[in-house]
């Protein structure tokens, strides 16, 4: 592990605030670790090994730019999107038997290309099977674009987060295809599942959730998470878990000064 900082998630009241310490071995296990890289202004945040860049975390969700294989689960917010006019494309992937899904991308003139609508002319969406791992996404045109060269010589199929891909019409039809690629590589965002064993649950016979903590399941039976209890921190994922803090009594009186104005 390299000598940067080392973030844990940790709960305070009702908000999320980040704890750094230079400690090693303070995640559930190595695929959660965070790096801080303080060398930038500002710092950069990385998951791992320190070249994945985090764009926002939360407890159960990790935004990164565009990536296949991480070892952590593709969430269902994110969506298979083809641009082209002549194109058609398949994402495929294995959670224990291969799955896929595709959409189709086809417009016969230019002019009838919406802009900022992803709506099959030109640009398709489609919702991605859950439980992706891993994927790879197969582009294929219908006829070789040779009925809209003049205007589209390629076709793309990516992942990105649902409504954070802004279609640009027939711009981004007839966009270089580098200069399509780079924007798409460095500004559009996936969303994964920052979250303990996928499909698994709360209730399962054993978990991950340590001492002075609550357990509650994610939504769409996507894993769970755990949360040190009100007026406990810590790491609820490692021994010993949550602790009481120790301000917790003036946690406890502060109501009654603002009530009396005394302690009397």
């Amino acid at each position: 592990m390299r000598n940067e900082l080392i973030i844990q998630i940790v709960l305070k009241t009702e908000e999320f605030v980040t704890l750094f310490a230079n400690a090693k071995n303070c995640s559930l296990d190595d695929s959660f670790n965070l790096i801080c890289n303080t060398s930038t202004e500002p710092p950069k945040l990385f998951l791992r090994g320190g070249n994945i860049d985090i764009y926002n975390i939360s407890d159960s969700e990790l935004r990164i730019f565009t990536i296949k294989h991480l070892g952590l689960t593709f969430s269902a917010k994110n969506k298979l999107t083809v641009t082209g006019c002549d194109d058609y494309a398949l994402i495929m992937g294995t959670n224990g038997a291969n799955i896929s899904s595709g959409c189709f991308g086809i417009c016969r003139k230019e002019l009838d290309v919406p802009n900022g609508e992803c709506s099959g002319v030109g640009c398709c969406q489609t919702s991605i099977p859950e439980g992706l791992t891993y994927y790879n996404v197969t582009l294929n045109p219908l006829h070789n674009h040779s009925e809209v060269f003049s205007y589209n010589e390629f076709g793309y199929g990516f992942l990105v987060e649902e409504g954070s891909f802004e279609f640009g019409g027939a711009i981004d039809l007839s966009t270089i295809y580098k200069d399509f690629v780079k924007r798409i590589e460095s500004t559009m965002r996936i969303v994964l599942d920052w979250v303990v064993a996928h499909n698994g649950t709360c209730t399962a016979y054993v978990n991950a959730c340590k001492g002075n903590i609550f357990c509650y399941d994610v939504e769409g039976g996507r894993g769970y998470c755990c949360k040190c209890n009100k007026g406990y921190k810590g790491n609820p994922y490692l021994d010993p878990g949550c602790r009481v803090k120790e301000n917790r009594l003036f946690e406890i009186v502060e109501p009654r000064l603002l009530r009396e104005g005394t302690l009397e």
